[in-house]
C-alpha cells in the first residue's frame, strides 16, 4: 500500500492528513503510550530485526543476560547493557560520556550510532515511512504532539521514548519497604554495605548510585559511570563490560573487597538482594504492549 511522501526532519506531507483523535487522552498519556510501544516495536533497527526491548528485557530490569549484545550487523557490542530502572532521574546517561545527559540525547546513540552499529536505523525519511503507515501511530503522534504541523520526527520519536522511560521506576523492593522481611545475614550486610564495605560511598541509595564516573582498579583505567543496584540480582553479567558473570565476582573486582572475610561477602550479597523488585519486574504495564491500538482509529 502506497502512502503520502514524507520528507524527514522539516519534511512536506501530502494526500491524508493525520487521522482525528476519536478518544480523550491527553499529551502526556499519549507520549507514554507511544513511546511504550516504540520501544517493543522493531521498525525502529534498520532490518526490522531489533526493538528496544530486544536488549533491555523486563525480566532482567530493562537489561540483558549477555554480556554485550551485537547489533543488526553482528558486530560485537562494547558495553553491557545496562538496566534502564529509575532512568528518568539519572543526569548521565551513558558508561563513559558524561556529556549525555538527556534521554532524548541518548536514544539516538543505540538508533543511529556507529560504534558499534546497534539497531543501525540512519534512514530517517525510512523510519517516518513505517511509522506513519501505521494508523495507531498516526493517531498517537498527532495527540501527543498537537502543537506540530507534522508530528511524526526524529525527536518527537525521541521525546515519546524518553516519556515512556521515565515510567520504568523501581521503588518497591524490600529496601523501599524498610527492608521487610530481611533476614539477620541481610542485616548483617546492611552494615557491611554502609560500613565497612565502604560500598555506598559510590551506590548511594536511593539510586544506589552516585551517577559519578570512577576508574574501577588499574584493569579498569577508564572512568566508568558508578551502575545502579536496583535489581542487582537479576541484572548479571556485571561491570561495564560484562566480565564478570557473578555477583561475587563483580564485587572481588572492586580494591576494598580484600577487606571482606568470606562470611561478610555472602552477607553482603544477601543484602544485596533486597534491592530486587519484583512488582517491577511483572509490572504488565510496562511489558509488551497488547496489538491493539488503545485508541480508536477512524
Amino acid at each position: 500500500m502506497r502512502y503520502p511522501t514524507l520528507l524527514f526532519l522539516g519534511f512536506l506531507t501530502t494526500g491524508a492528513a493525520f487521522p482525528a483523535i476519536a478518544a480523550n487522552i491527553s499529551p502526556t498519556a499519549a507520549k507514554i503510550e507511544l513511546g511504550h510501544r516504540l520501544f517493543y516495536d522493531a521498525d525502529l533497527s534498520r532490518d526490522g530485526s531489533m526493538s528496544c526491548a530486544t536488549c533491555h528485557e523486563q525480566r532482567h530490569a530493562f537489561s540483558d543476560a549477555n554480556p554485550t549484545h551485537p547489533g543488526v550487523t553482528d558486530e560485537d557490542g562494547i558495553r553491557n547493557v545496562p538496566p534502564l530502572a529509575n532512568v528518568g532521574q539519572f543526569h548521565t546517561l551513558t558508561w563513559i560520556n558524561q556529556h549525555v545527559t538527556t534521554l532524548e540525547d541518548q536514544f539516538f546513540i543505540p538508533l543511529s550510532g556507529h560504534h558499534p552499529v546497534e539497531m543501525g536505523m540512519t534512514d530517517m525519511p525510512e523510519l517516518a515511512r513505517r511509522l506513519f503507515a501505521n494508523p495507531c501511530y498516526r493517531v498517537l503522534f498527532s495527540k501527543a504532539f498537537p502543537e506540530k504541523n507534522i508530528p511524526i520526527d526524529a525527536r518527537s520519536v525521541a521525546q515519546a521514548m524518553s516519556a515512556f522511560e521515565q515510567e520504568l521506576i523501581s521503588d518497591k523492593s524490600p529496601w523501599d519497604l524498610r527492608l521487610s522481611g530481611a533476614t539477620r545475614s541481610q542485616t548483617n550486610g546492611k552494615k557491611i554495605f554502609f560500613g565497612k564495605g565502604k560500598c555506598s560511598s559510590c551506590h548511594q541509595p536511593p539510586l544506589f548510585t552516585d551517577q559519578e564516573f570512577h576508574a574501577l582498579s588499574t584493569s579498569y583505567s577508564e572512568p566508568i559511570r558508578t551502575p545502579s543496584l536496583r535489581n542487582v540480582e537479576v541484572t548479571a553479567p556485571y561491570l561495564h563490560d560484562g566480565s564478570a558473570p557473578t555477583l561475587r565476582k563483580a564485587i572481588l573486582a572492586h580494591p576494598k573487597s580484600n577487606l571482606l572475610s568470606q562470611k561478610e561477602l555472602i552477607e553482603l550479597m544477601a543484602f544485596l538482594k533486597l534491592l530486587t523488585d519484583h512488582n517491577f519486574l511483572s509490572d504488565a504495564s510496562l511489558g509488551l504492549p497488547s496489538e491493539e491500538c488503545p485508541i480508536s482509529t477512524q
